[in-house]
């Protein structure tokens, strides 16, 4: 339909930004709650009751008046007649008076009257045994404050409140707070599905040995992995050979069943590289070249309103295209605030040069020096593109920006953590 001007190469930030602006986010689905942790709610969650619903004690002790306390002293202790006791989820009948006092548990409702629970620990027993381990009488040297260790009624939520709005991502709290309030089910921003598959020839399963010439087809199960992480639904479609009907054909069946489209490979501009090809025909171009290493060759078009994009094939350079460019759709798609990863400034340990005028991404290590006060980041060894060994081992991407060259040891350098989700503070 479209063709893109093969020989412009735009920045990582316009190639990002361009994704996003047709980036969309997806519509609600109904989830049961211990599907949700982690996904962001689409609506406001309310509550069906009163969270607490009733005022209740927080310590094992003594229900009271506190009024009853009012002067006590070591010099003048208080005694209290002891006239029941109540268990969780028991409930006392009548009304506390004056001078009375009940043995209450954590989590009990205060009986009628009462206004404080005092701690078992605070007070003596008067004749307590084994049939009445609540004692008789309690004696207190200290005041009691009226609210002393009581849970009152509403004090989380009152009905028909809301207590989670929409753009919450529920954390393990959030789903026991979903079950308090009675909401078994909540509408959440829909999970991308997202087709993977691989160009190539010469690629084979991960079950196969490869024969001469033949390498073992590793970029769709690292990029699942990574659509995985980012919240995305990934859809493994295989190997497609460099034909440029077949990987026609695979990527318009991929275009109608999902949000997004990710084909490895193909996207330089070498003889059998049809990936470009195929999507300029089918839908429009935005960019093809990256000022970026690795990584500069890659393809994002927009067929049928569908993202789709040409990753690099060698698969460092995949992962690392996937990571700077996709992973904020991704989350953006999904209804996250925050979609960018979290930036850690280090000194660069090692003798690094940088040869070229593209932006750098170097998998690396950063960790703090306790002796220096900073943190320090080194490369991981074997940068090359094809392997993944270094990305394995690295929780960072350190950023060499544009116009740097030379030696940059000892420089401080913007590292970007892939060991830490997007939102935490560091």
């Amino acid at each position: 339909m479209s063709h893109y001007e093969s020989s412009k190469k735009i920045s990582a930030e316009e190639a990002t930004n361009t994704i996003l602006g047709f980036a969309k986010a997806l519509e609600p689905e109904r989830v049961p709650m211990l599907q949700a942790r982690g996904r962001v709610l689409a609506k406001d969650i309310a509550s069906d009751i009163d969270i607490a619903p009733f005022d209740n004690s927080a310590m094992d002790g003594y229900a009271l008046l506190a009024s009853d306390t009012a002067n006590a002293s070591p010099e003048h202790p208080v005694s209290l007649r002891v006239v029941g006791a109540i268990g969780a989820g028991s409930v006392f009948s009548g009304t506390l008076q004056g001078g009375q006092a009940v043995r209450i548990m954590t989590g009990a409702m205060l009986p009628a009257g009462a206004d404080a629970v005092v701690m078992i620990e605070h007070v003596e027993l008067v004749d307590a045994s084994l049939q009445k381990p609540e004692g008789v009488q309690i004696i207190l040297t200290k005041r009691a404050e009226s609210g002393l260790n009581v849970r009152l009624k509403g004090e989380e939520v009152c009905c028909g409140e809301v207590l989670l709005g929409a753009g919450t991502v529920l954390t393990a709290a959030g789903i026991g707070l979903l079950a308090a309030t009675g909401n078994t089910h909540v509408e959440l921003i829909r999970r991308p599905r997202v087709a993977i598959l691989s160009t190539g020839s010469e690629l084979v399963d991960p079950g196969e040995l490869p024969e001469p010439g033949k390498i073992r087809n590793s970029n769709c199960f690292s990029l699942s992995a990574a659509v995985s992480a980012a919240g995305g639904e990934p859809h493994i479609l295989g190997i497609i050979k460099d034909d440029k009907d077949e990987i026609c054909a695979a990527v318009q069946k991929a275009v109608a069943a999902h949000d997004m489209v990710l084909i490895s490979g193909g996207a330089a501009g070498g003889d059998y590289d049809y990936g470009y090809q195929v999507l300029s025909e089918l839908g429009t171009v935005h960019f093809r070249k990256i000022n970026m290493r690795p990584g500069k060759a890659q393809t994002f078009s927009i067929i049928d309103d569908t993202i789709v994009v040409g990753l690099a094939g060698n698969p460092a350079a995949a992962l690392v295209g996937f990571e700077v460019l996709l992973r904020p759709a991704l989350r953006f798609m999904q209804g996250y605030k925050k979609i960018k990863r979290p930036i850690t400034k280090a000194r660069l340990a090692a003798d690094t040069f940088k040869p070229d005028s593209r932006r750098f991404y170097i998998r690396a290590r950063v960790e703090y020096d306790k002796e220096t006060g900073e943190h320090v980041v080194a490369p991981e060894q074997h940068q090359s593109s094809a392997l993944l060994g270094a990305m394995q081992n690295a929780n960072c991407l350190v950023v060499l920006q544009e116009g740097l060259t030379g030696s940059l040891k000892n420089e401080l350098v913007t590292c970007l953590r892939l060991d830490i989700d997007e939102g935490v503070v560091i």
